[in-house]
């Protein structure tokens, strides 16, 4: 029995890390395709140069294919990305060209390293993902568009892993780029914080996602009002 179970974890082993780019690419989006809705609350922490935000509580809200709202009672900081636009970027495999750049381990999960390169000229300009073959799920991406830069997310899956749901995501984006409310644009400009201290850098946004209530319809009012 045991070299039997030793014998399929190689087979399975081999048959993960055996696919193209492309078809683990697939897989992924795939497992997440599963999933037409979603609610979920959230916490929000933030890390942001020239910026104190305490922690925030709120709800989030998904609809396939790229509607994301998140809804708090106090002001938010969040890139102008959608935080799903990694997955989403998988969905049209005939949109971009898919390349293998090596292995890496990430939290001891080998990982495979792929590049994604759109076949036409976009505001996409190229992402990377390090995939967990196994599981099938994005344990970290890198996406670089013109208009907003580079954002880099770190995954951590827990109870909703079969949905590829993660139960944190660490946005890391360029200060830059970063869209920030007019209400607090006074406070951010202050003369007692360092000139171009609030625009220089990078910032960090910590989700924590709990209770997924997952395919119940959701109004599309819920993502306008």
């Amino acid at each position: 029995m045991k070299n039997l179970l030793i014998a399929y974890l190689t087979l399975l082993l081999n048959t993960a890390f055996a696919q193209s780019p492309s078809q683990l690419l697939q897989s992924v989006n795939q497992k997440f395709a599963v999933v037409k809705t979603y609610s979920a609350e959230l916490n929000l922490v933030f890390d942001i140069p020239g910026v104190n935000v305490d922690p925030i509580n709120g709800k989030a809200f998904y609809k396939a294919p790229q509607k994301f709202r998140i809804k708090t009672k106090g002001i938010i900081f969040l890139p102008k990305q959608n935080p799903y636009q990694a997955i989403q970027l998988l969905n049209d495999s005939n949109s971009y060209i898919a390349v293998k750049m090596g292995d890496e381990t990430i939290n001891n999960i080998k990982t495979i390293v792929i590049n994604v390169l759109p076949k036409i000229p976009a505001d996409f300009i190229v992402g990377k993902f390090w995939i967990d073959p196994i599981n099938k799920l994005v344990l970290k991406s890198e996406i670089t568009t013109q208009a907003n830069g580079t954002m880099v997310i770190h995954y951590t899956y827990g109870t909703m892993a079969k949905n590829a749901l993660p139960d944190k995501m660490e946005l890391i984006f360029d200060v830059a780029k970063f869209k920030v409310p007019k209400a607090v644009a006074v406070d951010i400009n202050s003369k007692s914080k360092a000139p171009g201290s609030a625009n220089k850098g990078t910032g960090t946004v910590k989700f924590t996602f709990s209770n997924y209530v997952v395919n119940k319809n959701i109004d599309d009012k819920v993502f306008t009002e």
